[in-house]
């Protein structure tokens, strides 16, 4: 009952109290758009660091309309990689979300009819290296209607670093690191441990700054997203389970609003801004420059495996084995919050149809789900983590009954890694991939999901979720295991606006299975399309399943139906008045942020203006 009053009081419609801000953003077809000579002076008072946007991909269409410097046959090569798309001003890894406006040949989206232009993506972009920059560039779109997103690397899967019509902030080169080891904390008489680093870092600089000190921080497992939307969306990666997200890291940090004040933000000043900035949504209270975050000693003797299950008999369809391979999920589901809580941790998945067919390169899809997990421990023994493993195995096979036979469940031999830093490197063999479709409802799951629930169940609801929009296309369901003890531990004080419904969750759970019509010319309404039918056929199951949790906002569908709530939980109506004191003007605005329900963005026009 007080869930279903809470649902509904943050769900409820916020009444705009500023009237005086105009409908719709400026864009180029208005009057009050800058002239050339206004854009001129913009980039004289930030020293030059102006950039007009010359979508990198203009190299492959007649003409080069933009005049890109990076020839196509580079464009093309590079684009399926992270790290190409966070050294570009411009480019975001899920171009879906900026219109497919200019996109090298037989990459994910192009359609040659579209040719290239600016489209959803910034008109300008401000390559910053100081706070005092950000705060003019700032401050001059504030006063002009024109609408600032914020982009570090642009790995953001909702495409929340990109916008059209806009001043983009880079943060890019926002690089300083150091580490002090007796910092101050304000408001206690005690010092501790930090890293502090500016936000355009990338995890890898990060973690191997700290590394280098023997030290650790609360990153993510992908060495090349940043840490500016990634902190200030919450933040999970492999020591979550363990110390908490990376929002519950900072103690102190620098923000620029839209006003354009720089403000240091910490237990004692600012403290509304600060408790916004740690899980209360990127790019929508101001920009972050630095943070100042905790460190640990580096976790040493990593014990590692991994977990395969899957039909005994590839070709046995019958319902007796594909139900025995959905007990099976559902049973090392429903075990994970008892491993967790005795320090073990990882990530893995489901896999079913079309998508498990290809990754094993099966002649067709197996029966059933295919299910294959990571798990490790840190500061452990081979024998303390094979005992463990032993024992789920044997509840597995228990749970199936009589039909144990008809599944398959390995558990490779434990190995042992001395040290984080080689551990770390081995999640990041493979480069981070980009340039595909993004779009993936998630759910937070705690035990009354999950060990509170019958198998039989879980399983029902397992099969539910993982559904596939096209019959046979198959789905996967990521599941990682950053919950438990590390965030239900984080002490009161360090805990910001962070959906709080991560203090019960174990397991972030994604799942796939949208079709996205990649051959639309509107992409907007491609995403949205598809949206719909993930309202119905994943959202309301998750809502079924979990109706008390909520979803992690930088791995989530951002059209769900109730984000307000999924999103932020009881912590939405207090991040609408901070929003509303430090972003007067509406100047900040992503998809499923804080107040942007008050807001319709078109993607196919670019067009943002303030619903009727």
């Amino acid at each position: 009952m007080l869930s279903a009053l809470l649902r509904a009081q943050v769900l409820s419609n916020h009444t705009n109290p500023y009237d005086v801000v105009p409908r719709c953003k400026t864009t180029p077809l208005d009057p009050s758009w800058p002239s050339q000579e206004q854009w001129s002076r913009l980039n004289v008072s930030i020293g030059g660091a102006l950039i007009a946007t010359k979508p990198v991909a203009s190299s492959c269409y007649e003409g080069n309309p933009f005049n890109s410097t990076e020839s196509c046959s580079e464009v093309t090569k590079n684009w399926k990689y992270s790290s190409f798309h966070a050294m570009i001003p411009e480019s975001i890894n899920y171009p879906i979300w900026a219109n497919n406006s200019c996109l090298p040949p037989n990459s994910t989206g192009y359609n040659a009819s579209l040719g290239c232009h600016i489209g959803g993506s910034p008109q300008y972009i401000a390559n910053v290296t100081t706070a005092e920059q950000i705060a003019i560039a700032l401050k001059w779109a504030s006063d002009l209607n024109i609408r600032v997103v914020v982009k570090g690397t642009g790995h953001d899967l909702s495409g929340r670093s990109s916008g059209a019509y806009s001043l983009s902030i880079w943060t890019h080169n926002l690089k300083n690191l150091s580490i002090n080891d007796a910092w101050p904390i304000p408001g206690q008489n005690q010092t501790a441990h930090v890293l502090i680093a500016g936000s355009g870092n990338t995890w890898g600089d990060a973690l191997g700054f700290a590394l280098e000190q023997n030290r650790a921080v609360v990153s993510g497992v992908d060495r090349t997203v940043g840490l500016g939307g990634f902190i200030q969306g919450g933040g999970h990666g492999p020591l979550s389970s363990t110390y908490g997200l990376s929002a519950d890291q900072i103690l102190q940090a620098t923000v620029v609003t839209t006003t354009g004040e720089v403000l240091v933000a910490n237990d004692l000043e600012n403290k509304d801004i600060f408790w916004a900035i740690r899980g209360g949504g990127g790019g929508q209270y101001g920009v972050v420059t630095e943070y100042v975050m905790l460190t640990y000693p580096a976790p040493v003797d990593i014990v590692s495996t991994s977990i395969y299950i899957s039909a005994t008999n590839m070709s046995d369809f019958s319902d007796p084995t594909v139900d025995a391979t959905w007990n099976s999920f559902a049973s090392l589901m429903s075990s994970f919050p008892d491993l967790m809580d005795q320090g073990i941790t990882g990530s893995g998945g489901g896999f079913v149809g079309a998508s498990v067919q290809s990754i094993l390169g099966l002649p067709r899809p197996p029966p059933g789900v295919v299910i294959s997990f990571s798990v490790w421990a840190y500061n452990s023994t081979t024998d303390a983590l094979k005992s463990s493993l032993d024992s789920l195995r044997q509840r597995i096979l228990e749970g199936i009954g009589a039909n144990a036979n008809l599944i398959t469940v390995s558990v490779e031999e434990p190995s042992k890694t001395s040290n984080y830093a080689d551990f770390f490197e081995s999640m990041n063999l493979s480069p981070s991939s980009a340039g595909e479709i993004s779009l993936s409802p998630s759910r937070l799951l705690g035990r009354p999901e999950l060990s509170d629930r019958n198998v039989t169940e879980v399983a029902k609801y397992l099969k539910r979720v993982m559904v596939s929009q096209v019959d046979g296309a198959g789905s996967f369901l990521t599941v990682g295991l950053q919950g438990g003890l590390g965030p239900r531990n984080v002490p009161v004080e360090r805990r910001g606006a962070l959906n709080p419904v991560w203090r019960q969750a174990y397991l972030h759970a994604i799942v796939t299975g949208l079709d996205v019509d990649v051959t639309d010319t509107t992409p907007g309404k491609a995403l949205r399309k598809a949206a719909e039918w993930a309202e119905t056929n994943k959202e309301n199951v998750w809502r079924e399943w979990a109706p008390e949790t909520g979803a992690y906002m930088n791995e989530a569908n951002p059209f769900d139906g109730q984000w307000q709530y999924d999103f932020y939980g009881s912590s939405y109506d207090r991040l609408v008045q901070i929003k509303r004191r430090y972003d007067p003007t509406y100047t900040l605005f992503v998809l499923g942020g804080v107040d942007s329900e008050l807001w319709e963005y078109d993607m196919d026009t670019g067009y943002l203006c303030q619903k009727e």
